[in-house]
């Protein structure tokens, strides 16, 4: 992962394969991944891809169910 920095201070992270998750106070997460075209990412229990200015929802994968476990640890591995 490189980090670097835009001229207004804006963070940007380049070659994020391995993921980021980001939660809130209150417990909501999103975890994003790069592919080598686009995007993958998690919210509200499911996995997307985003690619060429398309986003789906992934079938393959499981959802996870947010209302047992809030714990950012028990999200579903990131897609293969």
């Amino acid at each position: 992962m490189r980090i670097e920095a835009t001229d207004m201070g804006e963070i940007v992270l380049k070659e994020v394969y391995s993921g980021v998750m980001l939660e809130t106070n209150d417990g909501e997460f999103m975890g994003i991944c790069m592919r080598d075209t686009g995007f993958e990412f998690y919210y509200g229990g499911s996995w997307y891809s985003a690619k060429n200015g398309l986003v789906e929802k992934l079938n393959n994968q499981e959802d996870y169910d947010s209302d047992n476990n809030s714990d950012t640890d028990n999200v579903s591995p990131l897609p293969s």
